[in-house]
Formats: structure tokens, C-alpha cells, sequence
């Protein structure tokens, strides 16, 4: 390939993304998202305090939400992130199906932490990161008993 030829695929290239984004400075062009209106607040309150990194200090992959899902013998497919964390609270209808899935979650961000924890030994420079990271997800728990107790 020479430069001519990559300069005419990148126009079409300009063109085509042009023609397929053209007018969605406003988001009317994304996908709509299914909502949480149909799941009672404490899916919502989950998924707002729990699933987000930034919050919680773990990240739960879609791998993650299938795993936890496969421990208590439900099936998800792989979608996103999202719709598969809502078919993962579903199936709750029990206060000892919510723990159940508070084991789930707790048990996977203990993982987490340990591995945290491994990485602040091998490499201490990162103590501080990690240690941000842990006492995040410790809230994460103690959010995900406060649920526990406020809706079961």
C-alpha cells in the first residue's frame, strides 16, 4: 500500500463515519439501555454502589457476574455487563436468596483483596493504591449488609 492509497481509505473512511454518526452531538443516536424499572430499588442501589469500580474498589466482569451466577446454579449469557447483572438479581425472591448472592459477591471481593494485597507485597510502591482499593470494597460489603437488612 502506498501513502495515496491510504489517504483515499482514510477519506472514505471520514466519510462513512460522518454519514453513520452525522447528527448525535445530542445522543439520539445511542442504543437504548434497559432500565431498572422493573427490579425493586435494591437492584438499582446495587448496581449504583457495588458494580462501578470507582465506588467499590473491584471491578465485577461480565466472567465475574457469569461465575457468581454459575455458583448458584443460574445460567446467564453473555451480554453486557448491565443486563447480565440484572439477570443475576432476578431470580431473588428470599431473604436467603439475597444472601446468597451478598456470599457471591462477598466472596469475590475477597479474591480481589487478597490479590490486592499480594500485589502490595511484591511491589510496595503500590501500597498506597491497593490500600485505597480494599477500603473501598470493605464499604462495598458493609453496603451490600445495609441492603440486607433494609429490604429483607
Amino acid at each position: 500500500m502506498n501513502e495515496n492509497d491510504l489517504n483515499e481509505f482514510k477519506t472514505e473512511f471520514e466519510a462513512m463515519k460522518k454519514q453513520v454518526f452525522d447528527n448525535c452531538d445530542d445522543g439520539s443516536c445511542e442504543t437504548p439501555q434497559e432500565s431498572f424499572d422493573d427490579y425493586p430499588d435494591y437492584v438499582r442501589a446495587i448496581y449504583a454502589e457495588v458494580m462501578p469500580p470507582v465506588k467499590s474498589g473491584i471491578y465485577f466482569s461480565r466472567w465475574d457476574i457469569k461465575g457468581m451466577a454459575a455458583e448458584l446454579d443460574e445460567h446467564i449469557l453473555m451480554d453486557t455487563r448491565e443486563r447480565m447483572f440484572q439477570h443475576y438479581m432476578r431470580f431473588i425472591s428470599t431473604k436467603q436468596d439475597m444472601l446468597d448472592v451478598i456470599e457471591q459477591f462477598n466472596k469475590h471481593i475477597d479474591m480481589k483483596c487478597d490479590l490486592y494485597r499480594e500485589y502490595m507485597d511484591r511491589y510496595p510502591s503500590t501500597k498506597e493504591i491497593f490500600d485505597i482499593k480494599i477500603q473501598k470494597a470493605n464499604r462495598a460489603k458493609e453496603f451490600l449488609q445495609k441492603i440486607l437488612v433494609d429490604f429483607f
